[in-house]
């Protein structure tokens, strides 16, 4: 996506073309399997799309789609939807690495059979001052302006899942995205849509499956690149324990267009004191990568429920820039989690 924007003859501010190679090294440390794409014969666009939107879910090492059960379902399978049964609203955000900021956020509100939601996904790579190229330098010396340029990657996704059945064991899930990308003076967008089912078992095992991204592709400053077109499979087993406290382990595998399969194991311990709406929660995953990848395999994170209101955090670590980040959720639903 960034090639043709880094070439020296391009007429493009050299500022705007920093930004673009800050976010291409930005990328190939936040998701390598995106990184080795674009190395290959597959180029990709909005790496947003690829990047953990829920503190709950980054916390299990986005382990997630098997058993959610909020808002962020929406950026992960739709059909986990139809298990939001009342108003819920929610959003994340997180000091990404190279001081870049990414967010999320979403409501979810139940209509007829099942539940529709509307988010936003947001990656800002920040602002940096407009240099333009000087006359007969073939693009490789510039004047500062005095201005500023910026870059970001959106999403907007708007979807819908039902539930079918006594138990509303069985979910389908629809969603329709649009990505958006803007660098300096320049912008494109593409369309993609998302499908997603999920089953529960009679006996409580929690198995899902989406297709994500697929769409039209996306062009920014005559270059052209797909969106990530991705894959995902989980399961969860139940839980196991009492009222007072109940741990569950979980699994995914996945793969995005172009890069290899990978998997993460995740677990969540619930504690219920005894004080009415009132949970305690701690999670961990444990993700299976290639050694290139630049993410350490452990996250972690915790939550705190206190009836309609909750607040999460997650921390993922990164070996190739020696640092970590943080990712901290609010949540309200007007329905408490568990009922």
């Amino acid at each position: 996506m960034i090639s043709g924007w880094l070439d020296p003859r391009s007429r493009a501010p050299l500022a705007a073309r920093a930004l673009v190679l800050f976010a291409a090294l930005a990328s190939a440390a936040a998701a390598p399997e995106v990184a080795r794409g674009q190395a290959s014969a597959e180029t990709h666009a909005a790496i947003l799309l690829t990047l953990p939107s829920s503190a709950r879910g980054l916390a299990l090492g986005d382990a997630w789609s098997a058993v959610a059960d909020d808002e962020s379902a929406l950026f992960y399978n739709p059909a986990q939807l139809a298990r939001v049964r009342g108003l819920a609203v929610g959003g994340s955000l997180q000091n990404y690495i190279a001081s870049t900021t990414l967010g999320a956020f979403a409501v979810a509100v139940p209509l007829k059979r099942g539940t529709v939601a509307f988010g936003l996904q947001l990656l800002d790579y920040g602002t940096a001052d407009e240099v333009v190229p000087i006359d007969g330098s073939n693009g490789e010396i510039g004047a500062p302006t005095g201005s500023t340029v910026s870059a970001e990657d959106m999403a907007f996704t708007l979807g819908y899942g039902i539930a079918f059945g006594e138990r509303r064991r069985l979910r389908l899930g629809a969603a329709v995205e649009y990505a958006r990308q803007e660098v300096a003076s320049y912008s494109g967008g593409a369309i993609a849509g998302d499908v997603g089912l999920a089953y529960t078992t009679p006996d409580g095992w929690d198995v899902s499956a989406a297709l994500q991204h697929a769409g039209t592709r996306l062009t920014l400053a005559a270059v052209t690149a797909t969106l990530p077109l991705t894959w995902r499979v989980a399961v969860a087993a139940p839980g196991i324990g009492g009222d007072a406290f109940t741990f569950r382990p979980m699994g995914e595998a996945r793969q995005l267009s172009g890069a290899e399969t990978s998997g993460v194991l995740g677990a969540e311990g619930i504690w219920r004191p005894g004080t009415a709406g009132t949970m305690l929660s701690l999670r961990a995953g444990y993700a299976f990568r290639p050694s290139s990848d630049a993410r350490q395999p452990f996250t972690a994170g915790a939550g705190i429920t206190l009836g309609r209101l909750e607040v999460d955090y997650a921390y993922e670590g990164f070996d190739l820039i020696g640092g970590a980040t943080s990712r901290v959720g609010v949540r309200y639903s007007a329905l408490p989690r568990g009922l």
